[in-house]
């Protein structure tokens, strides 16, 4: 949790910056009160730690939201496919979305939130919050797949290819299982061991020659 150190006196922004966000009213007439009433220094940290708290969920919900849509549909993973890509982001487009669910929904602060997101998506902190929520859902579109895996009858499958393809798929399997685990992707161990299990179905369909040689690979 971010821990803010503040005096009731440092809530200002430089003069030379001009503020996009009008000053908290209600929470600077708080502190203010509580500077007269002798409050501990602990209950003002506590009211001020919670103001900034929701200020940034109030900001930070609607890129989650628009983030979110940037998904592929459910439908569009194929466990015969490498996963879809997710949509680029587009910041025209998010600004579009603030009309009807921007911060105004959450925050009663008034002020110039375009600018501050303008702002705030050309710096340096958008770009690596940007970059762990895209990881994040890279990892959830690699886990649907294993899942989608896990649906299919892998052994139809491999009666209905050759060798070749069913050698190919086991490598492919063995790949995803390293992966999920290296990554510590979003799955469940029961997902992982059918897939695991599923791979031990099909080396054993496969002739002993490369029976032995799969089984050396998978546990190298």
């Amino acid at each position: 949790m971010i821990s803010y150190f503040l005096r009731y006196e440092d809530i200002v922004l430089p003069s030379c910056y001009s503020a996009p966000v009008h000053k908290a009213e209600r929470v600077l007439r708080t502190l203010h009160e509580g500077i007269q009433q002798k409050r501990p220094s602990e209950a003002q940290n506590a009211i001020l730690r919670r103001h900034f708290l929701e200020l940034t969920q109030s900001f930070i919900i609607p890129l989650e939201r628009y983030v979110a849509s940037l998904m592929p549909l459910l439908k569009s993973i194929s466990p015969w496919k490498s996963p879809p890509q997710l949509k680029p982001f587009s910041q025209e487009e998010f600004m579009k979305t603030l009309e009807k669910t921007g911060p105004q929904l959450t925050s009663r602060l008034k002020g110039d939130w375009i600018g501050l997101y303008r702002h705030f998506l050309k710096s340096p902190n958008f770009d690596g919050w940007f970059r762990a929520r895209r990881k994040e859902m890279m990892q959830k579109l690699e886990a649907l797949q294993l899942e989608a895996l896990c649906n299919e009858d892998l052994l139809i499958w491999v009666q209905e290819h050759t060798e070749v393809e069913s050698v190919d798929l086991v490598l492919k399997l063995k790949n995803k299982l390293a992966l999920a685990q290296r990554e510590q992707l979003p799955v469940s161990a029961g997902t992982l061991q059918r897939l695991q299990g599923q791979v031990d179905i099909i080396i054993q369909e496969v002739p002993e020659d490369l029976q032995e040689i799969l089984l050396k690979t998978s546990s190298s």
